[in-house]
């Protein structure tokens, strides 16, 4: 019986290291859209099912897209990561530092810009913001919920 209640155990815990952690970052999904004057900016993300979102940035300026970026968030064996790759370039990686409810921050503190990148929402309302450390250069980005 000893040997049993041992076995199980051991095959509980093998079973679970191979599973996700959970992100917590589903308020983030759907598709999103500036609006207002200016380039049209839309970001879309998947839900975090099995420890991974998958997300794509597009800037449309006069009916021509002018940019692109896709993006990641995962659970790594170090905690959580949020990876961009703008233009389908190599990814650039930062960890997630922080999260409360309906927020988050990564950092990469040895990126050149941004070194922050941090997404909340409110409502329908979902904002990002890109900043070097000290928050004296940033950029945010506004999308408001769109029906696909």
């Amino acid at each position: 019986m000893k040997t049993w209640i041992i076995t199980l155990f051991a095959a509980l815990a093998a079973s679970s290291e191979g599973q996700a952690q959970s992100l917590d970052l589903d308020w983030m999904a759907g598709h999103w859209r500036s609006s207002g004057s200016g380039p049209i900016v839309e970001e879309s993300w998947s839900t975090g099912e099995g420890g991974l979102m998958l997300g794509f940035n597009r800037t449309v300026r006069d009916g021509r897209a002018i940019a692109f970026e896709y993006m990641r968030i995962e659970t790594a064996a170090d905690g959580t990561r949020y990876c961009a790759q703008p233009g389908g370039g190599a990814p650039t990686c930062f960890s997630r530092v922080s999260q409360d409810w309906q927020e988050v921050r990564f950092e990469n503190p040895d990126h050149d810009f941004p070194q922050v990148i941090e997404y909340w929402r409110s409502g329908d309302v979902l904002t990002a913001r890109i900043a070097d450390l000290s928050g004296e250069t940033d950029m945010i980005f506004l999308w408001h919920r769109i029906e696909d």
